[in-house]
């Protein structure tokens, strides 16, 4: 083996060094590593012709996005998401089809002729599962309701960017018959979806047995294995034309039904990170600085167009499937930035000869722009929601009252409940609805409070005292009776649902005891200067009672456990 050039190891290390240090500089000001990589990417776009090959770069970036979209695939639960299918079906496809029209419309304000405002609108119209995956796996958020929701939207995006692909493919510069081009489309989109559906069903009855077979062999040689069928889907995919991320995503749903996704997902995940950083950079080098600076500020408005348009339409559409207001914004928030595929198909339109190149650098970056924001938006969503809110309150009072009543809360024929001495419980998903049932069994009256309408249907259907509202609304909690509860049990995940909760909650009655769920050490002290009487950290008490089941096992005494466990709470609580 030849002598590898010194030169060479320092251009690898220099392309990782700069994105590094601008996200460690972000991270001080608690801003996401994914936009340091990007901005990192933008800075050495200059240089990296000189320094690397671009077609390594990309194949290790796209290599890093087909492993990102396995493990996701592993992780999803396809029995959940299915039960969530009409959402996730009727909701993608109106939210494709109406973002589609809208953007065309509206590009063609910015001088694209009307073809190519159509294939800039199909562009535009997809979210990017890469990086909101990330981010709701980092949020810890794949398993609640936004999050699976978010995820199957994504999905299903995923699965449109088979016919976008169809369509971008068969517009060239030069004219061709529109009936040829919908006889291509329709041909496409029948031959993927019915050599998906196949390789989807024979892998569930198949893969399984073979991945049991070879975990019984040796686990280094599953390691291998999966390498090789990654690979295999890959190659596969490319022979039939059909997209490789939608095919790996696939592959990942089948196999998370085996017994060794665990461990596949523990080898793969390092290796899926260090390469999806890879692609990350690769997207800032795309732009051309000199090119588009000139071109920025018409840039930045066109890109805030793009993005409140397409939360706008997210937002109606799932207030239309009565979600709350709150919830269809979160889910506008997770869905509103340009999927990163639009730098495959624009660059299939510029290559075709349909875009030029101060066009094709316009819109891929509107696409930076968009994934450069997403994970700041995402991070203060609660922050802009309730903005938002006082805003409308303010300024458009009517708009604020149609929300409130249309939207957040449910018409009842009754100004009030004839209930007293009660608990309320706030949020009635997996924690609160074990704690209704538990109150049940021992007769204890109790009244559910969530913002998820179907959550408050199915509830109703078996007998639960639920109502539907957004618990932090004052008026929610006054119909509550908030005044005469015992006490108030906080299930939501997110802290600022819970401040205002308690805030409003102590106005209404000082001596009311709240219970909450917190998971985060530092919003402890937080929940206690706000007058919360219990708070209770899940992972914390999971980690108690793991402790006490293994002091148990080897026969401490009794005495010593409850000394033990009560050393680890102070320790814990800082006393």
């Amino acid at each position: 083996m030849g002598n590898i050039p010194a030169g060479l190891f320092l251009n690898f290390f220099v392309f990782l060094f700069v994105p590094f240090i601008v996200a460690l500089f972000l991270k001080r000001y608690r801003l996401s590593p994914l936009i340091g990589y990007i901005v990192g990417g933008v800075i050495l776009s200059g240089f990296i012709d000189g320094m690397l090959s671009r077609t390594t770069i990309n194949q290790f970036a796209f290599f890093g996005i087909v492993l990102l979209l396995f493990t996701v695939g592993l992780e999803t639960r396809f029995e959940r998401m299915l039960a969530i299918k009409r959402f996730i079906v009727i909701g993608g496809l109106l939210q494709v089809g109406l973002s589609i029209i809208a953007l065309a419309l509206f590009s063609l304000a910015f001088g694209f002729s009307l073809v190519q405002a159509i294939l800039v609108g199909i562009a535009l119209a997809s979210s990017s599962t890469s990086l909101v995956a990330k981010i709701i796996q980092e949020r810890g958020e794949e398993h609640s309701f936004l999050g699976e929701l978010a995820l199957g939207i994504l999905m299903f995006q995923d699965l449109a960017f088979v016919p976008f692909m169809i369509i971008f493919t068969a517009m060239t510069v030069h004219s061709t018959p529109p009936l040829e081009i919908a006889k291509k489309i329709a041909v496409g989109i029948v031959s993927s979806a019915l050599i998906l559906s196949g390789a989807y069903y024979f892998g569930n009855k198949i893969l399984p047995r073979v991945f049991n077979l070879v975990a019984r062999r040796s686990r280094e040689l599953l390691n291998l294995f999966i390498i090789l069928l990654i690979f295999l889907i890959a190659y596969v995919s490319t022979l039939l034309a059909i997209p490789i991320l939608v095919s790996v995503f696939v592959a990942g749903i089948v196999i998370s039904q085996t017994l060794e996704h665990y461990h596949i997902f523990s080898q793969i995940r390092p290796l899926r990170d260090l390469l999806a950083i890879i692609f990350f950079i690769y997207i800032g080098t795309n732009v051309k600085l000199d090119l588009i600076v000139p071109l920025l500020p018409t840039i930045v408005v066109f890109t805030m167009a793009v993005i409140l348009i397409k939360a706008v339409i997210i937002f109606v559409i799932f207030s239309l499937f009565k979600f709350q207001s709150r919830l269809s914004f979160y889910l506008a928030f997770f869905l509103f930035q340009i999927d990163e595929d639009a730098f495959i198909l624009m660059s299939l339109g510029y290559m075709n000869g349909v875009f030029s190149q101060p066009q094709y650098l316009f819109v891929i970056t509107a696409v930076l722009l968009s994934l450069v924001i997403t994970p700041i938006l995402i991070g203060n969503k609660e922050r802009c929601y309730a903005k938002i809110k006082a805003f409308l309150h303010r300024r458009l009072p009517l708009v604020d009252a149609y929300i409130h009543t249309h939207l957040d809360a449910q018409p009842t024929p009754i100004d009030a409940l004839d209930i007293k001495n009660h608990i309320i419980i706030c949020g009635y998903g997996r924690i609160g609805s074990s704690i209704g049932r538990a109150l049940t069994l021992a007769n204890l009256p109790f009244l559910a409070i969530d913002y998820n309408f179907h959550t408050v249907e199915r509830a109703k259907k078996n007998g639960v005292n639920i109502i539907y509202g957004d618990p932090t609304d004052s008026n929610i909690l006054d119909y509550a009776e908030v005044e005469t509860a015992t006490a108030l049990v906080l299930a939501l995940p997110d802290r600022f649902s819970q401040e205002a909760i308690v805030l409003n909650a102590r106005s209404c009655n000082p001596n009311i005891v709240i219970i909450s769920r917190v998971h985060r050490r530092p919003d402890q002290q937080r929940m206690r200067d706000l007058g919360v009487s219990v708070i209770v950290q899940p992972e914390f008490e999971a980690a108690l009672s793991i402790i006490k089941k293994l002091l148990y096992l080897h026969r401490v005494p009794r005495e010593d456990i409850i000394k033990q466990i009560q050393y680890i709470k102070r320790a814990e609580e800082g006393i």
